[in-house]
C-alpha cells in the first residue's frame, strides 16, 4: 500500500504539463476560497472581532458618519473595509465578509507573487498549496485584521516590481501605489519602498540603462507615497495630532522601552487592560494620560510617551540591546494567535489548544525552514534574487525592533517564505542537481540552522506559557 501511494505521488508531481499544473492551480486556489468560506460562515460564525478588529469596525464606521478625528490605528484598513459596510451596514455578516475578503486576498496575492518570480509551474502550484491552507489565515480569516492585507499588498508591490524590471514602466506605478497602500496599513512598512527602489536602481545599473532610468524608479516609489500618504499626515496636523499616520505610534514605543516591559515578550505589557496590571506599572502610565486606553491621547501627552521611551533607551542600553535581541528572535516564533483567540471565544482545553497551535505554528516552521533552505542552496539571481528576499525581511523585521513584537507581525514576509520553499521543494522533487549539491556541501550550516530554529521555537513557546 505503501509503494502504491508512493508511485502516485510520484506521478502525480512528474507527470504533468503546464497547462495541467495551471489547472490544478486554479483547483487548489479554489479549494482554498473554500476553505475559508466554511471557517468563516461555519466553523466561526458566532465569532466576534478580535485583537484589533473592533477598532477598525469604529473607524469604519466614523468614515461613514463623518465623524472621524483622527486615526488612532492606520487608516489603510479601515478603508479596505469601508466598501463592505456602505453597501451592507456595520453588522457581524459584513465584520466576517470583510475578515474572508482579506483572508482571500492574501491568498491571490502569494500566488500572482509565485506565478511572476517562479520559473517552474509545480512550484507555483505548490506555493498555492501552501499559501491555501496557511493556518494562521485560514484560522483567522473572521478576524479584520491589518497583517494578511499587508502581506497582499506586499505580494503585489514585489510582483510588479519584478514585471517592471523586464516588462513596461507602468509596472513601477503598481508597485509604487502598493507599496504605499502597504504603508496607510502598517506604516512599518515604510522601509519597504526603499528596499524595492533600490533593487529597482540595481538592476537597471547592471543592465546598462541611462541614469534618468536609474533615477525614475525611486523618483515614482517617492511620489506615489507622498500621495498616499501626505493626505492623511496633513488631516492630522490640521486637527493638532501633529504629522503622522496614526496616533499610536508613541505608546507602541513607550510599550517597549520601560521599567515595567517583559524583557522577551514586550508585546505583553500592550495586551492588558491597564487595570489587569501591577500597581508600579499602572502608576507608571498614569504620568502620560488618565483614560482607559492611549487612543484620546493628546500631542503633547504622545510627545512625553516618546521622550520617555527614548530617555530609557539611552539610559539603559545593555537592556535594550537584551530586548532588541529578544524580539528579533520572537519575530521568528511560530504562529499561536488565532488558536490563542478561539480559545478565549469557544472555550477550547489547554489540550485542544495545543493541537490547533500545533498546526498553526508548525506550518510556519516548515515554511521557514524551506525559505531558509532555498537561502542557502540556491545561486544568486533569478527572478527575485536572495538579497531582494532578505532586503524585504529586513525592511519588515526593523520597526519591530525598536516597538514592542510579536510573532505574527512576521506575516508580511511570509509569501516570499512560500515562494522560497516551495521552489526548494520543487527542486528537491525534480532533483536538481546544482540544488542538491549546494545543500550537500553546506548540510552542516543546514543542521546548525534546523536546530538554531527549533530552539528559537523552545524558547518562544516557554516564554509564551511563562507570559500568558
Amino acid at each position: 500500500m505503501n509503494d502504491i501511494r508512493r508511485m502516485l505521488v510520484s506521478e502525480f508531481f512528474q507527470s504533468a504539463d503546464e497547462h495541467a499544473w495551471l489547472r490544478r492551480i486554479r483547483y487548489v486556489v479554489l479549494m482554498g476560497i473554500i476553505l475559508r468560506l466554511a471557517m468563516v460562515f461555519g466553523v466561526v460564525g458566532g465569532m466576534q472581532q478580535m485583537g484589533d478588529g473592533p477598532a477598525y469596525v469604529r473607524q469604519a464606521t466614523e468614515l461613514l458618519s463623518g465623524t472621524v478625528d483622527h486615526f488612532y490605528f492606520p487608516p489603510g484598513t479601515a478603508l479596505f473595509t469601508l466598501p463592505v459596510f456602505a453597501v451592507f451596514g456595520v453588522t457581524p455578516f459584513s465584520e466576517h465578509l470583510a475578515g474572508v475578503l482579506i483572508s482571500i486576498a492574501f491568498l491571490g496575492g502569494v500566488v500572482w507573487l509565485a506565478q511572476t518570480v517562479l520559473t517552474s509551474k509545480r512550484a507555483v502550484f505548490l506555493a498555492a498549496a501552501l499559501a491555501s491552507i496557511y493556518p494562521h489565515v485560514v484560522l483567522s480569516a473572521a478576524q479584520i485584521s491589518s497583517l494578511p492585507l499587508t502581506a497582499a499588498l506586499v505580494c503585489v508591490a514585489i510582483a510588479a516590481c519584478v514585471r517592471g524590471q523586464r516588462d513596461s514602466r507602468s509596472w513601477w506605478i503598481v508597485s509604487a501605489c502598493a507599496s504605499a497602500m502597504a504603508i496607510l496599513v502598517r506604516p512599518g512598512t515604510a522601509l519597504l519602498p526603499v528596499v524595492l527602489g533600490l533593487w529597482g536602481m540595481v538592476v537597471a545599473y547592471r543592465s546598462g540603462q541611462p541614469l534618468m532610468r536609474l533615477l525614475g524608479v525611486p523618483g515614482i516609489l517617492l511620489s506615489c507615497t507622498a500621495m498616499f500618504c501626505v493626505p492623511v499626515m496633513v488631516f492630522h496636523a490640521a486637527r493638532g495630532h501633529g504629522w503622522t499616520l496614526a496616533t499610536n505610534a508613541e505608546w507602541n514605543l513607550l510599550l517597549a522601552n520601560n521599567p515595567y516591559a517583559p524583557d522577551y515578550k514586550t508585546g505583553h505589557f500592550g495586551q492588558r487592560a491597564i487595570a489587569d496590571l501591577s500597581p508600579d506599572a499602572q502608576a507608571f502610565i498614569r504620568q502620560f494620560f488618565s483614560t482607559e486606553t492611549a487612543e484620546p491621547a493628546s500631542l503633547e501627552q504622545r510627545t512625553r510617551m516618546a521622550d520617555s521611551a527614548k530617555a530609557y533607551i539611552i539610559s539603559h542600553p545593555a537592556r535594550t540591546l537584551w530586548r532588541i535581541s529578544n524580539r528579533a528572535r520572537g519575530f521568528f516564533g511560530c504562529d499561536y494567535t488565532a488558536a490563542r483567540e478561539m480559545q478565549l471565544v469557544f472555550g477550547y482545553s489547554d489540550a485542544m489548544f495545543g493541537l490547533l497551535m500545533a498546526f498553526e505554528g508548525g506550518v510556519f516552521i516548515l515554511v521557514f525552514i524551506g525559505w531558509l533552505f532555498f537561502l542557502l542552496g540556491y545561486a544568486p539571481g533569478g527572478m527575485l534574487p536572495k538579497y531582494a528576499h532578505v532586503g524585504v525581511m529586513l525592511a519588515i523585521i526593523a520597526p519591530h525592533l525598536a516597538a514592542f513584537a510579536l510573532a505574527k507581525y512576521h506575516l508580511p514576509v511570509v509569501p516570499i517564505m512560500i515562494c522560497g520553499a516551495a521552489a526548494c521543494i520543487d527542486g528537491v522533487i525534480g532533483r536538481d542537481r546544482n540544488l542538491l549539491g549546494r545543500l550537500e556541501k553546506r548540510r552542516m550550516w543546514l543542521m546548525s540552522m534546523v536546530v538554531a530554529v527549533f530552539v528559537v521555537q523552545v524558547e518562544h513557546l516557554y516564554q509564551l506559557i511563562l507570559l500568558r
